[in-house]
């Protein structure tokens, strides 16, 4: 019994590990389009710094099928940035609050990443 438990455990923790190794990964490879930042913070309508350039330029590489106005990568949270976070977060099909947080930042990787088109 304890032998199960143990092996239980140990399996749950290498799923564990496997999961939270992964995450960074897609961060990594989608920050190489912009080199700003691999740091993800939780970010919003004001926010400023090198984060927000990461984002602006991620949003820069998400190929919308209607088009898009290209950011300027300044690092501050504006009314465009603003606008294409909804736009994203919309198109994307997760929940719309114009925060970027990790469910958002996991979109707009793997958006970036794939290089497919939102028909949005």
């Amino acid at each position: 019994m304890r032998n199960r438990l143990v092996g239980g455990l140990v399996t749950a923790g290498i799923v564990l590990a496997a999961g939270i190794a992964t995450a960074p990964a897609a961060s990594a490879q989608a920050s190489q389009y912009c080199g700003y930042t691999g740091a993800q913070p939780t970010l919003r309508y004001n926010s400023t710094g090198d984060a927000v350039k990461q984002l602006q330029c991620e949003l820069n590489h998400v190929p919308y099928s209607s088009g898009s106005t290209r950011l300027d990568e300044d690092g501050a949270w504006g009314n465009a940035t603003d606008a294409a976070v909804w736009r994203f977060q919309r198109c994307a099909g997760i929940g719309q609050d114009g925060i970027v947080g990790p469910q958002t930042w996991d979109k707009l990787n793997g958006w970036v990443l794939a290089h497919s088109s939102l028909d949005c």
